[in-house]
């Protein structure tokens, strides 16, 4: 049994507020992965053994 509702105005509003919340979550991921790599950019560079 689907725990989707049946009829096709309640499947569309779910569809639209799904996709709403999936690019609210995309763009937290790519906020976040940025961060990520600029604290990586800023992090000093191994020292080369010699």
């Amino acid at each position: 049994m689907s725990v989707l509702p049946p009829d096709l105005p309640r499947l569309q509003t779910l569809v639209i507020y799904l996709r709403g919340e999936l690019g609210l979550a995309e763009r937290a991921l790519a906020a976040a992965e940025e961060r990520e790599a600029a604290a990586v950019r800023q992090q000093p560079a191994p020292e080369r053994a010699a």
